[in-house]
């Protein structure tokens, strides 16, 4: 089982204005995106999980509101991205076959030095997808609380 992406947020409202948000986001698709469906809301957290493996939406998730001594909320975010993970595997296998092909057919390189060639493009491939899979997942949870300043409460 693959670990997480995590991120927290700060956000200076009380834990039942921020939960109420968040529920709103979630469903709207605001927050993430469409396709994704509330599967337990507590006082504290909210779990959800999506409809199908879509691009660019975790496959599961819960969103955990902790209350701060200063007032505020922090949005503790953690996403189970295994659809992600797989699309980015194919897409680095496909990619590292091709590479491997093409410089040894095109280019005449021996099939020994061109193999790791394409493992190490694929390789690259998958982990620079990652990171910007995870990037793109903080930056929606960012904007989205620093948005929800904006939302009417409910």
């Amino acid at each position: 089982m693959s670990r997480p992406t995590t991120t927290e947020v700060r956000i200076a409202r009380s834990p039942k204005t921020v939960a109420d948000q968040v529920v709103l986001g979630l469903v709207t698709g605001g927050l993430l995106g469409p396709g994704l469906v509330i599967q337990q809301r507590e006082a504290q957290c909210v779990r959800f999980s999506s409809l199908g493996t879509l691009p660019g939406m975790p496959n599961r998730g819960e969103i955990e509101l902790i209350e701060e001594d200063s007032g505020g909320t922090r949005l503790e975010c953690r996403f189970w991205c295994h659809g992600m993970s797989y699309r980015r595997l194919v897409q680095a296998v496909c990619l590292g076959a091709l590479i491997a092909t093409i410089t040894a057919l095109a280019f005449g390189w021996l099939i020994h030095l061109s193999i790791p060639l394409g493992v190490g493009v694929g390789v690259a491939w998958d982990l620079v997808g990652g990171y910007r899979d995870r990037s793109s997942l903080r930056r929606r949870v960012e904007a989205f609380a620093r948005n929800t300043t904006y939302l009417k409460t409910m």
